[in-house]
């Protein structure tokens, strides 16, 4: 592992053993993390995505698996780690902000002792010097300290998950993990939760993953983009490279897909058809019945990851 890497990704499985068949959700994924990195993973519903996300923390739900391959942190290999072990990774190291702050935070508990029991738990603070830490934290995500001792029914859905955010960075990790944290937001909501992930990631000096199913979104924010589809890497690329020159064909068409307000006459644009069944995925390349640039060996052989100078691409047309 590259020293400059704070989290390395290598050849990573993660399968869901169901009833009807064996899901490849990640079928496998290798890229790197740099440290003080933002990176994008994006792709539509179903490619793999949350479950990658799941996969580093290892809180892969039943009846998920991780099958294979290999997840280094900070040179140090955590794929095998047991969940003690990795209980003291989660939250101290790697920190996770998921896409519905509800599900996360206890209706019961004001946001300020909920932050505060996190703080003492980790970081054996006393409570005067916790709840001191925690109106620091809810200010550096733009709450007010009044609002500590709020509900969070009481909180917009925005204010919810700026608590998350606050509590993700609480215990100052090497890295945190935003799976869809806009999702459910208005887009002038989403703009700030993003440029807030930004500023604190530059601030602290962390890495951060951000995962979401828009492309554009991630554009504006982040350095590099990993694509996935259908359970693969099919391109990892710096950002303003995926925007000016995108390498594979998925790629291209997630972009075109993008509406331009300042055109009147735009049509909208999607990709047709739908994503594969990763139980029975199709055979040689998993975009083939998709892909207006599919050759004969698409159907046939499965694309290698090749690299192009500081990019990679799954696809035959770089074979």
């Amino acid at each position: 592992m590259n020293r400059s890497n704070v989290l390395s990704i290598e050849n990573l499985k993660t399968y869901y053993f169901t009833r009807r068949g064996v899901v490849r959700a990640v079928d496998g994924v290798t890229f790197n993390v740099g440290k003080s990195e933002f990176i994008g993973l994006v792709g539509e519903s179903g490619s793999g995505k949350s479950t990658l996300g799941l996969s580093i923390l290892k809180i892969i739900p039943p009846p998920g698996k991780l099958v294979g391959g290999k997840i280094m942190f900070n040179g140090k290999e955590i794929t095998h780690l047991n969940d003690k072990e990795m209980r003291n990774v989660r939250g101290k190291h790697i920190s996770m902000v998921f896409q519905d702050p509800m599900t996360s935070l206890d209706p019961l508990m004001r946001i300020g002792d909920q932050l505060i029991e996190t703080l003492t738990v980790h970081q054996k603070l006393s409570h005067e010097e916790a709840k001191k830490k925690a109106v620091r934290l809810l200010q550096s995500v733009g709450i007010s300290e009044d609002r500590i001792k709020a509900y969070p029914h009481q909180l917009s859905g925005g204010m919810r998950q700026r608590v998350m955010i606050a509590m993700a960075i609480s215990l100052n990790p090497e890295l945190i993990i935003a799976d869809e944290p806009t999702t459910a937001l208005d887009v002038i909501v989403q703009d700030q939760i993003l440029k807030l992930f930004r500023n604190l990631q530059r601030k602290l000096g962390m890495s951060v993953i951000l995962i979401s199913h828009d492309i554009a979104l991630e554009l504006e924010v982040v350095d590099k983009v990993a694509v996935l589809y259908g359970g693969w890497l099919v391109e990892f690329s710096p950002a303003e490279k995926i925007a000016s020159d995108p390498l594979h064909p998925y790629t291209k068409e997630l972009l075109k897909a993008i509406p331009n307000v300042l055109l009147d006459d735009q049509k909208l644009v999607s990709i047709p058809g739908n994503p594969p069944d990763l139980i029975n995925p199709p055979k040689g390349c998993r975009f083939h019945p998709r892909c207006p640039q599919a050759m004969e060996k698409c159907r046939k052989e499965e694309p290698c990851t090749i690299q192009v100078k500081d990019r990679l691409v799954k696809c035959h047309l770089f074979t």
